[in-house]
């Protein structure tokens, strides 16, 4: 008798060929959990250093605490924290071309100074001995110079030999003796040197993409620049295991 081979399989072959397809896929999906938890450590890695770059400079933090509280005083001031700077538009302290301050722009500088004199000690290397507590500066910041800058536009002034450089020190001069009026006379550095100063840059140093002569030029800034502190070390690798982020991700740690 001629046997023909059945191409059908037996119930053996089928049982062993679904357990491989239930083992691939599980495969699949562990991989596939292993390549989203992946995902997610590096996305919290990434807010990390991001959100380290930002808390981490200690200008930045100085100046935007500083300018916020100045701000809520009622100070419309421009706070840029990466330059250091916080600007007071000189039109609204001083008539054009003039050095001597307006009724208004006396009102905007006391209301500053008193801004100023609150959070300013917790900055200051004389002050803050005194300090207790200092919650806007929790990293123990100092600032070692705060300049005083004058900043005008191109316009020539028509008074002889008195140029744009006299009038922006004048105005520097103007805000100086207001705002030392009180506690700021008195703070001093590490080195125990006066922390106020006064400069003029005249038209040499205009608002960014603004033309020369433009009115955004005339303008008073408050220029912070700390003083030095040699920084922990903070490029060592980081040494948690892959199992410890992962219970930390899954909230199993």
């Amino acid at each position: 008798m001629l046997f023909i081979p059945s191409s059908a399989k037996t119930d053996q072959e089928e049982v062993e060929e679904a357990g491989y397809l239930a083992s691939a896929s599980d495969l699949m999906v562990g991989l596939l959990f292993v390549f989203i938890i992946m995902v997610v450590i590096l996305s919290q890695r990434v807010e990390e250093a991001e959100n380290g770059s930002k808390n981490n400079d200690p200008l930045e933090s100085a100046v935007r605490a500083i300018g916020k509280k100045i701000q809520q005083s009622g100070v419309p001031v421009v706070i840029d924290p990466a330059s250091g700077v916080i600007t007071l538009p000189a039109d609204t302290l001083f008539p054009k071309g003039l050095a001597e301050l307006n009724t208004d722009g006396v009102a905007v500088l006391d209301r500053a100074k008193v801004a100023l004199n609150g959070i300013l000690p917790c900055y200051i290397y004389s002050e803050r001995k005194n300090r207790s507590n200092c919650p806007s500066n929790p990293n123990e910041v100092e600032i070692e110079t705060i300049f005083i800058e004058g900043h005008t536009d191109s316009t020539p002034l028509q008074r002889g030999i008195y140029t744009n450089w006299h009038l922006g020190l004048d105005r520097a001069h103007a805000v100086y003796d207001v705002l030392t009026v009180g506690p700021m006379q008195n703070f001093k550095n590490e080195r125990s040197l006066d922390v106020v100063g006064i400069s003029s840059y005249a038209d040499k140093r205009p608002n960014k993409d603004q033309p020369k002569d433009d009115a955004k030029n005339r303008r008073v800034e408050l220029r912070f620049v700390l003083a030095f502190k040699p920084q922990p070390n903070k490029s060592a690798p980081d040494t948690g295991s892959f199992q410890d982020k992962f219970q930390k991700t899954m909230g199993t740690k």
